[in-house]
Formats: structure tokens, sequence, C-alpha cells
């Protein structure tokens, strides 16, 4: 297999030195982004903010690398991390006062690390986003070991206010899930989000690091092939496009989830729903689903699924009765079952081959996989014609 390059999108001196440690050589650029900007934009979460930050680092430097004609790498990785403590998400401290408060209550008690990763090919910006999550357990700490931590600077300027691979650690009992991610880059997550994308951990290995790394022998895939020799730019139409390698161990479209609307009348004694045939292009072309797709970082389901329903079908009048819910992790999909005034037709955008009113007792057998597993709970929320 070819050596591959890497540009981390980070200025972390730990996320660093982990791809260091393990054989890995990268290029840093510093992404520059305004961080609390970006959150501001931010529904969800911890997974969402730190997958939001992340995506937005690496897309970041990708837009520089072009602008300035650099040479570039032939992948780009961005990471953030946050600490969730209590149902809430705690960022760095900044201040002795903050740092102070925060070790006092993590004391003797555990939370939940969450690290943002966003992988994209370096000439298009094609992108694959993932989140690491570990639980921390944090040792009882004395007044007098807490103000000599923040003293030494180090929490200071770091998520959560404690560090596993510093200062902080003797401070750590225990850490339940991936230790790397808890430093800030998840060395198995990276490695796969590579395999997804049909390439290897191997191909990052510096022999300046270690003169006997080298690529795994053989020769690249189809997958790694045609990602690697991509050259068509992906310019995402919203800010959370992209896949999602999520928890569940498949891919998804839509980094801050997905929804759609199923779409309903009665017509003739029978009931009737609204589908779609995928463009061959898109996510999951030449199946039958309905009408939906990424949703963007602050949109909640309901808002997300009726703009992209509108969006591909033109149809704006619609009664939303009912909703169900494919969560499948890191990634859910929600349906919304709406009931449409007879008379109204759809038009169809570019991510459609073709829209149609479909029976609801025969359904084409082409569907979507992930639309025929929610198919019979949806189904049943559809009132009887």
């Amino acid at each position: 297999m070819q050596p591959l390059s890497l540009i981390l999108a980070s200025k972390s001196p730990a996320r660093l030195q982990t791809l260091r440690s393990a054989g890995i050589e990268p290029e840093v650029v510093v992404s520059e982004v305004d961080e609390e900007a970006i959150l501001a934009g931010v529904r969800g979460g911890a997974s969402a903010q730190v997958l939001a930050l992340a995506t937005a680092k690496a897309r970041a430097v990708f837009s520089r690398i072009r602008a300035e004609e650099h040479a570039g790498a032939d992948l780009i990785l961005g990471c953030d991390s946050m600490f969730e403590f209590d149902g809430q998400v705690v960022g760095k401290p900044h201040t002795p006062e903050v740092a102070r408060e925060r070790l006092r209550a993590m004391s003797g008690r555990s939370g939940v690390l969450h690290t943002g990763h966003c992988l994209l090919q370096g000439r298009t910006g094609s992108t694959l986003g993932a989140v690491s999550h570990a639980t921390v357990h944090v040792a009882p700490m004395s007044e007098g070991e807490i103000d000599a931590y923040i003293a030494a600077g180090e929490p200071l300027w770091v998520a959560g206010s404690f560090t596993v691979d510093g200062l902080g650690g003797p401070f750590i009992e225990r850490v339940d899930g991936d230790f790397h991610g808890v430093v800030g880059l998840s060395l198995p997550l990276l490695r796969a989000m590579l395999a997804n994308r049909g390439l290897s951990v191997t191909q990052l290995w510096s022999p300046r690091l270690n003169p006997l790394a080298a690529p795994a022998a053989g020769e690249l895939g189809p997958i790694g092939h045609d990602h690697l020799n991509a050259r068509h730019v992906f310019s995402p139409k919203h800010d959370a496009d992209g896949f999602i390698l999520c928890s569940c161990g498949r891919r998804h479209w839509g980094l801050a989830g997905a929804a759609g609307v199923c779409a309903f009348r009665e017509r003739g004694g029978r009931r009737e729903v609204l589908l779609q045939l995928r463009a061959e292009w898109s996510h999951g072309g030449g199946s039958w689903s309905i009408p939906g797709g990424a949703m963007e970082w602050n949109e909640d389901p309901r808002a997300g699924g009726l703009r992209e329903f509108t969006e591909e079908t033109r149809i704006t009048d619609v009664e939303v009765i009912a909703s169900h819910v494919a969560d499948h992790g890191d990634w859910s999909f929600t349906t919304w079952v709406a009931r449409c005034p007879d008379g109204v037709e759809p038009v169809a955008d570019a991510e459609s081959k073709e829209l149609r009113w479909v029976d609801a007792e025969h359904l084409p057998e082409d569907l979507h996989p992930a639309f025929a597993a929610s198919w019979p709970h949806i189904k049943a929320m559809v009132p009887a014609g």
C-alpha cells in the first residue's frame, strides 16, 4: 500500500504526541476557527458540539489550503474534546476560580469525555465524522492537591480541567472506554475511520519516527483507490452535511442526524404514502425511501425534517400527527408522519429520480434498507383510509 500524508488541524500538543507515539508524523496546521461562534449555532449536547468543532477545524484548514494553493496532504484530521459532568458540558476553565470550583465538584465522582473527529480527503474535502466516548472516574482530591494542581497551570487550558497523560494522571482512578480519546484523539477510532474509507492506519506510519515502519503489504481495494483518487470537491449545502461513522458500526449521512417526512393521503378508500426514488449520485441512490436528509447543527428533528421535505417536494402544507425515531447511538433518523391535503402533487428536485404516491400496502421492493427496517413502525402510525 502507498504511504499517506496527514495534516492535523489542531494545536494540541497532546494530540500531536498521541499521533507521534503511534508512529504518525502529521503536519500541524492550526485552524483558528471562532469556537464560540460555532457553538452558538449548535443545538445538541456534548457529542454534537465536539463533532461540529472538529468538522469546522478540518474544513477551515481544507479551505485555506485550497485558497493558498498549498501542496496539502492526502488526509486532514480535526478534533475537539469536551467533558460532560452532571448533565452539563464542561470545557476549558481558563481561570483558577472556575477550575477550583469544577475540581471540587468532580472530586470522587465521574463524567464522560467526548472527543469529536473529522477526517477529510485532502483534495476533495469529502467528510467522515465520528465521536469517541469514555467515562472518567476522578479520585477524591484534597484541597491541598486541588490548589497545587491549579498552581501548576495545567487544568486551566484542558477540557474538563484535567489530563490523564500529565500532572492530572494520578487523580484519575479509572477510564472506562478509549484512553486515547480522553487524551484528545482516539487511535482505534481513527483506524476504524480509515478502514471505512478503504485505507489502513499503517499507511500513515512515518519512517522518520521508525525506520522499520512501512505500510501493510498488498494493494488498495476499490473503495480506498476511489477515495484517494477522487477529485470532485465536496461542497456541503449545509454545515452538517457529511457522513458519520456511528457507534453502531455503520456509516450514516448527516453529522447532526437526519430526518424526513412520511406524507400520506386518503385516495379511493386506501392509504397512499409519498416515496422518493433517490438520484444515483446521492446517498442511498437508486432505492426508495421518504423525502428527507441531514439536519443542520441548529435544527431540531422536526424543523430539519420539514425543511428537507419541502426542499425535495416543494410541498409546504402538511399536518404532522406522529413521529418515529430510529436511534443508532451517535446518529438517529426521525420520521414525521404527516397528512397531506388531497390534490397536492410534489415537484422533484435534483436529489430525486422520481416522487410517487404509493399504496401503503404495496411498497416497491427496492426500499432503502434503513427505511425498510422502520417501515412497520411507521406504517402503524399512518391512519387507515
